[in-house]
């Protein structure tokens, strides 16, 4: 097994932020990155990034999915870092389910915040 025990690998830091900007076009149904790219290319610009919240570890995050997510993405990373050590049939059965996923949507998708459209996400708030 690792070296990191569970307990430390979610001691990382967390951080909210709200990003303010201006564009020269509508950015609603653009996914983040292209927003970016966009004002990479000189289309907008950023007037504010604030961090409005820091927690020091992954059970002091208030928002459960926001937390289920994270806990996702630690347990894939350690299950990545570990792989050679699973039994064969999990490992097996971890082939079969990415080989199906790739395939068929996923009923429960988990989308990146780079590439989630911003008019999907309810509680994004509209700057006045």
């Amino acid at each position: 097994m690792s070296e990191i025990s569970l307990t430390d690998e979610h001691k990382d830091k967390y951080y909210s932020f709200q990003i303010r900007g201006w564009t020269n076009f509508d950015p609603m149904n653009k996914t983040l990155v292209k927003i970016g790219q966009s004002i990479e290319q000189g289309d907008g610009f950023l007037t504010l990034l604030e961090v409005q919240k820091t927690e020091n570890d992954l059970a002091s995050i208030s928002d459960p999915e926001v937390k289920e997510c994270f806990a996702n993405i630690l347990a894939a990373k350690r299950l990545v870092r570990n792989v050679q050590e699973l039994p064969k049939n999990l490992l097996e059965e971890l082939r079969s389910a990415l080989s199906s996923a790739e395939g068929n949507a996923l009923k429960k998708e988990v989308a990146s915040v780079a590439t989630l459209p911003l008019s999907v996400e309810p509680r994004i708030k509209q700057w006045p």
